[in-house]
């Protein structure tokens, strides 16, 4: 038996990569293990990289010493950090924001990661606030407030050397997770008004050796950030190979009914259809239609894939990856690795240093963003299991790559470095036990807070016609009209004037794609049609 056949990875037949956003490995993960929490997190393992017992601190502008703290506040950090690559230099390395044109290629001194503070002081809604306390920033959850992502973290893998691919926002990693490369670009808006790669995808490579897969959206699909990002999926908009979250639950549940390779994309912004936003994102506005951005609205999307993934006739054969795209400007104490010390953090392509075009910053992607959250399930995956060596996003790629011997050096240097999560799956036999993952408990005073103000909401009388469209959502709705090639629609999208509005174009829209997808299936079904 060759060594490739003798792979763990070759026991799976079904990969699933659920990718949540902008939490820190610290924010969520760092107080995993101390002693004051209550049991099994009780005991701190040697070989876990975590807060409890060390000595961190960040400066705040008055002096003060603050060390990282605890919080059991499931909508902080509130306002949202600075996240945006000059935001993440100012972090890691405690220089004042510039423009991200005017970050250094080489940085001056190595990182201290000790201007979180600096950094959360100079955001707008910070800065204009004073009862925000900047120092907050320093504060993360214990596993109290996380109770499903921590259950999963101690009772199967936890990665705690993951970083993001590139110091820098959503839509670049996340086209690493797909591509192994952004292109050159570091920041959501690429070289224009939303950020859109081009190379091949990991889904060319399926689609070319005849496995299968999909793309899970838990919203409109014309707020897939897979779909807006990665240009050579446009083809696929209209097929099955984009369906709704309620698919995945309904395949998971038959015998074979998963593809190969799944991608599940929570819900990124609230919508008076699909519900609240669950991406675990901390709130972006002022105002919402489900109230503040909560994590135990992600902690049961997280439940109710872990419960789809365990509960599968085809268990198994099932490896779940849950991950997230970047730090989001939380507090993180670990630098991140560079060239010089780590053997991913190198550019992917040539398109790193052309500084002519637009959105072109000259980093030189030989360094990695802020670590972030990440862990591995499956039926060959002993409990308790931690694993300390370097990754990043495009593991996930090279992970798809052997497990289903995908043709190799398709997705860039990056990606042909990248470890694989084998080191995971140690058992030679599968796990039939079912270790506690609490089902999260929204208290029903919460839930009657979010259905008051759900229902003002769907009326216009609060906040759905205040609440402003977010950077990310504007910036994703034009991803959406270059998606439709539809130039007049940027102008409409500069002008919403709130969230609900964007609902209602997202809907329109989506109403057009569907209709044009129906108008094919006729066009292809009816036997008069000569064309």
């Amino acid at each position: 038996m060759s060594g490739l056949d003798t792979n763990p990875l070759k026991k799976i037949e079904h990969v699933v990569v659920l990718m949540m956003e902008n939490r820190s490995f610290d924010n969520l993960l760092g107080w995993l293990y101390d002693p004051e929490n209550e049991p099994p997190y009780d005991k701190v393992p040697q070989n876990f990289e975590g807060l409890s017992g060390k000595n961190l601190s960040n400066r705040a502008a008055d002096g003060r010493i603050v060390p990282a703290g605890k919080s059991d506040n499931p909508r902080g950090p509130q306002p949202n950090p600075g996240e945006p690559y000059e935001d993440v230099y100012s972090q890691v390395y405690d220089v004042p924001l510039v423009a991200a044109k005017e970050v250094p290629p080489v940085p001056p001194q190595p990182p201290n990661m000790q201007g979180f503070i600096r950094n959360y002081a100079v955001q707008k809604e910070v800065a204009r606030d004073p009862k925000i306390d900047p120092a907050s920033i320093m504060n993360s959850l214990t596993p109290k407030t996380v109770p499903v992502l921590s259950a999963l973290a101690h009772n199967y893998a936890v990665f705690d050397h993951w970083f993001a691919s590139i110091p820098t926002q959503t839509f670049c990693n996340r086209s690493f997770v797909h591509a192994g490369t952004s292109s050159g670009y570091v920041n959501n808006g690429g070289g224009g008004l939303c950020f859109v790669n081009e190379t091949p995808a990991i889904f060319d490579l399926l689609e070319g050796a005849g496995k299968s897969w999909n793309i899970f959206h838990g919203s409109w699909l014309l707020e897939s950030f897979t779909l807006l990002t990665q240009k050579r999926l446009w083809k696929y908009a209209l097929t099955k190979k984009f369906a709704h979250l309620k698919d995945f639950f309904a395949a998971a549940g038959r015998p074979g009914g998963l593809p190969k390779y799944s991608f599940i994309e929570p819900i990124y912004f609230d919508s008076t259809v699909w519900g609240a936003q669950n991406d675990m994102h901390p709130e972006c506005n002022l105002y919402e239609f489900y109230g503040p951005s909560n994590l135990h609205k992600g902690e049961e999307l997280l439940w109710t894939v872990y419960q789809a993934v365990r509960n599968s006739p085809d268990w198994e054969r099932i490896l779940l990856i849950v991950v997230f795209d970047e730090h989001g400007g939380c507090y993180d104490h670990v630098p991140p690795p560079s060239s010089s010390d780590c053997k991913v953090a190198i550019a992917p392509d040539k398109n790193v240093i052309d500084t002519s075009k637009p959105g072109v910053t000259g980093f030189k992607f030989d360094r990695l963003g802020p670590r972030v959250p990440a862990i591995v399930v499956s039926a060959y995956t002993k409990p308790q299991t931690r694993i300390n060596s370097v990754f990043e996003h495009t593991s996930v790629l090279s992970t798809v790559v052997n497990c289903f011997d995908l043709p190799k050096g398709h997705l860039g240097l990056r990606q042909a470095a990248a470890d694989d999560v084998s080191g995971a799956l140690t058992l030679t036999s599968a796990r039939n036990d079912r270790p506690a993952i609490p089902k999260p408990e929204t208290s029903k005073l919460e839930e009657l807070k979010e259905e008051i103000h759900s229902i003002l909401h769907s009326q216009l009388f609060l906040g759905a016609k205040q609440k402003p469209v977010s950077d990310l959502q504007r910036t994703a709705l034009h991803g959406a009209a270059q998606f439709m090639q539809d130039d007049e629609l940027h102008e409409r999208i500069d002008k919403l004037p709130n969230e609900f509005g964007a609902d209602l174009l997202l809907m329109e829209h989506e109403a057009k794609l569907v209709k044009d997808k129906l108008l094919q299936k006729f066009k292809r079904t009816d036997p008069g049609n000569k064309s």
